[in-house]
């Protein structure tokens, strides 16, 4: 992975940025968090300053120097991956074999640390129903909708202001007038389920135009009654298959993978 690639994972323009990020994490999950995990924690903070939020320490060296066995490391980065904080970036050695992962922390606006003047209040409100009215479209713009008798899926437009901010909002676009709040959540976990199934060069987003694709194939499937099971089973296939596609064409184009060992892959 060269210099300009890992340019573009870095998710925060400015050190200060990550800090504050790092801190409202730490704000809001905490309590919840092992002594073990918040010493590996810190050390992956301090290391990912030269692109704030890319963090290069491979796991033997965070046991190393934590004083934490290889068990504690990987079940802190397991832990803090599972709350949204870090994801891993699979690299490529060139030989064609996988390398280390790159750790990068992932940005969401939905958790700060709070302000003096907002009133305690403001956090309830959050879970109070969404108004109708926030959820309408014109009919001018409005998507096309599934049938009446697909029972799977809840065709009302979804508020993308109360989805995670790391769901990619042109996968929220495509996916609201078809899918429930909780549904495009589990898809979009489908679809990062997939993409770790594979070993691709870029981070996920990168091939959002892929998924998408993906996922509009699984709609007409399901409007064509060719799912014989779950929606999201099909569609998670469909992004296993695309995503296997990729890796072998991004393999094949690259002159120094000309000997890769597919019987690896």
């Amino acid at each position: 992975m060269n210099i300009e690639n890992l340019r573009n994972l870095q998710p925060f323009p400015t050190k200060k940025e990550l800090d504050f990020r790092v801190r409202a994490f730490l704000y809001h999950h905490k309590p919840a968090l092992s002594e073990g995990t918040l010493t590996i924690l810190k050390y992956i903070w301090r290391h990912s300053v030269k692109y704030p939020g890319v963090s290069f320490s491979k796991v033997e060296t965070i046991q190393t120097k934590t004083n934490k066995s290889r068990s504690t490391v990987i079940r802190a980065i397991n832990c803090l991956v599972k709350k949204g904080l870090l994801t891993r970036i699979p690299t490529t050695r060139p030989n064609g074999k996988r390398g280390v992962n790159i750790l990068v922390f992932l940005t969401d606006e939905t958790e700060c640390l709070p302000k003096p003047e907002q009133p305690s209040e403001g956090l309830i409100e959050l879970e109070t129903p969404l108004e109708s009215t926030s959820m309408e479209k014109s009919s001018s713009d409005a998507e096309p909708v599934l049938n009446n008798n697909d029972k799977e899926n809840i065709t009302t437009t979804v508020n993308s202001d109360f989805l995670p901010s790391y769901i990619p909002q042109t996968f929220i676009s495509v996916s609201r007038s078809f899918l429930s709040h909780s549904e495009i959540l589990s898809a979009w976990k489908s679809a990062l389920h997939a993409y770790k199934y594979v070993n691709l060069t870029y981070p996920i987003e990168w091939y959002i135009e892929q998924i998408n694709q993906t996922f509009k194939q699984a709609i007409f499937a399901k409007r064509e009654g060719t799912i014989k099971k779950h929606f999201l089973g099909y569609f998670y296939g469909g992004l296993k298959q695309m995503f296997t596609q990729t890796v072998r064409k991004e393999v094949m184009a690259d002159s120094s993978n000309l000997y890769y060992d597919w019987l690896e892959d």
